[in-house]
């Protein structure tokens, strides 16, 4: 069953790991309590926020990371919205990071409501730059659901 303690500590460990295939370091609760910056010895790469609240509605993650624009190479936010609400999402994100300098990374996990649950559906990269947004790419949210010859199979822009 999902919530917001046992996905605080899930996100927590995969941004972690995340930094170590990086060669970088994952440091929390840092920096005006941002709640990860992912640093090489010589430089920040990234802010990261995650928000177990709906990504459309008055959280303040994306102005935290719009502050911290100008201090990494690029920000990351890891949210949640309903999926008939993507669009509202996508909309408030990119009225925030219209004018920024630097690129927002987004990973949006859609769900549904079934009784008092959250029902994951996907999980949607989404980059924010140069005024506009792009869908990178959409793969089930629950990596059992995960078809692996699907996505090992993807060619590589190397």
């Amino acid at each position: 069953m999902a919530n917001p303690a046992n996905w605080t500590i899930h996100i927590g460990l995969v941004v972690r790991q995340c930094a170590t295939l990086l060669g970088a370091r994952a440091l929390f609760e840092q920096g005006g309590r941002t709640d990860a910056v992912i640093r090489f010895p010589e430089q920040t790469l990234s802010y990261v926020e995650w928000e177990w609240k709906r990504a459309h509605t008055d959280i303040n993650e994306f102005e935290k990371l719009l502050k911290r624009a100008d201090d990494a190479v690029f920000q990351t936010f890891i949210g949640y919205t309903r999926v008939t609400e993507l669009q509202m999402a996508l909309e408030r994100i990119h009225g925030v990071w219209e004018h920024a300098d630097k690129p927002l990374l987004v990973f949006l996990v859609t769900y549904e409501w079934h009784g008092r649950s959250r029902y994951f559906q996907e999980l949607k990269t989404y980059e924010f730059a140069r005024g506009r947004y792009k869908h990178v790419r959409s793969q089930p949210a629950l990596p059992w659901l995960v078809n692996r010859k699907t996505y090992n199979n993807v060619g590589e822009d190397a």
